[in-house]
């Protein structure tokens, strides 16, 4: 029909077509701006003969952690990961020198990114590393690093900035903790730099991981450190890898070839080269708990231990009455004795053992405490480190 209309006109004939395609084109990406302005998509549904609706369905929601999405593009760390090493990535070996010389440049590229990214935490007498993941200060660490909910984190950031945190929640049984950095940021244009979120579901035994940590604490002459290891297995929720760990390392970040967060350093096994690691998915799976502060269960050698039992309520009169104490036992070593009445510790009012018990669990192995007790009319007060029961 076009060609009859116009003959033997060809620049007429392109001029149309070009026009068409111009006009059809705005038209596709105006709909297009317009669908992804309000995050639906629009379709038709038949209703009868001759009848239609329009109607909207939501798209799908991209899952958000922490203030910010797994691949995030704003991301300090991720870097694009060359081709010779998408099968070394998954677990396979180097096959010449040529992948080995590219595995060594990606890790190369990667160590001046890791860091940024990487701080120290200090409460008390108790320190480790965590990860920065959001732009907002949001970080990711071992629950025996971040200790108890609520609690003040004085954070070191790579070139030796310090600012305040507070701790949110912890996942006892399988070390994932939670801090958030609550001093404002200098220019809010300029967020806090962050890790880039992985999937360690994703991985296989023998992919090759980089490991990041303070070991010792934060040092003025060394930036933290790196180590390049692989996946030895996944157990359970565990990861275990031979990226050598030691002191000050655990709650430290652990990444993939292309600086993407994959896990968290929780352990060290019996041997200094199996080292024990959160995967990622831990976080992602209790990010409602763990923001909104709630702790939960106990890890097996890091659960808070006094060692004492209480009387009855009813033969207690409304006070936390000791009933027993335990041989060579943190509350032993303490001072405190069969028949003495808990009336504070750590500062909060004790009128229950119940409460007592609570209180306890809220501590970490290694926390010195203040108990405040009442023994013949009298008040004490004892200085007691919180042991722990494997």
């Amino acid at each position: 029909m076009i060609a009859r209309k116009y003959g033997d006109c060809p620049s007429r004939l392109i001029a149309t077509f070009r026009n068409t395609a111009v006009i059809a084109l705005f038209c596709f990406t105006s709909v297009l701006a317009f669908a992804l302005s309000t995050n639906t998509v629009l379709g038709q549904e038949r209703l009868g003969e001759g009848q239609s609706q329009s109607r909207t369905s939501a798209k799908p929601a991209v899952a958000s952690y922490f203030s910010t999405i797994v691949d995030s593009p704003s991301a300090t760390t991720k870097i694009p990961l060359p081709d010779a090493l998408r099968s070394l990535a998954l677990g396979a070996d180097p096959r010449d020198k040529n992948e080995l010389v590219i595995l060594q440049k990606q890790q190369a590229s990667l160590s001046k990114l890791l860091p940024l990214v990487t701080v120290n935490l200090q409460h008390g007498n108790t320190q480790g590393s965590g990860v920065i993941v959001s732009g907002d200060g949001y970080i990711l660490t071992a629950a025996h690093v971040a200790g108890k909910a609520s609690q003040r984190i004085q954070i070191t950031l790579h070139d030796g900035t310090r600012v305040d945190g507070e701790s949110l929640g912890l996942n006892r049984n399988e070390d994932a903790g939670v801090v958030k950095i609550t001093t404002p940021l200098s220019d809010p244009k300029q967020p806090w730099p962050h890790a880039s979120l992985g999937r360690s579901n994703d991985l296989r035994n023998g992919s090759w991981v980089i490991a990041v940590g303070h070991p010792g604490g934060w040092q003025s002459d060394r930036p933290a450190v790196i180590r390049v290891g692989r996946v030895l297995k996944m157990i359970d929720s565990t990861m275990v890898t031979d990226c050598p760990l030691i002191g000050g390392d655990s709650g430290g970040p652990l990444f993939d070839l292309e600086g993407k967060l994959i896990g968290i350093h929780s352990r060290i096994g019996v041997d200094v080269e199996e080292n024990m690691h959160v995967p990622i998915e831990v976080f992602y799976n209790n990010h409602e708990r763990l923001i909104s502060r709630e702790v939960w269960g106990a890890l097996p050698g890091f659960q808070p231990f006094i060692g004492v039992a209480g009387a009855r309520d009813e033969d207690s009169n409304g006070r936390c009455l000791i009933q027993e104490v335990g041989r060579d036992t943190p509350a032993f070593r303490a001072g405190m004795r069969s028949g003495d009445v808990v009336v504070k510790f750590d500062g909060n009012e004790i009128t229950r053992f119940q409460q007592l018990k609570d209180a306890v669990d809220s501590m970490v192995p290694g926390d010195s405490v203040w108990v405040e007790i009442e023994r013949d009319s009298k008040r004490m007060r004892l200085r007691m480190i919180i042991g722990s029961k494997n």
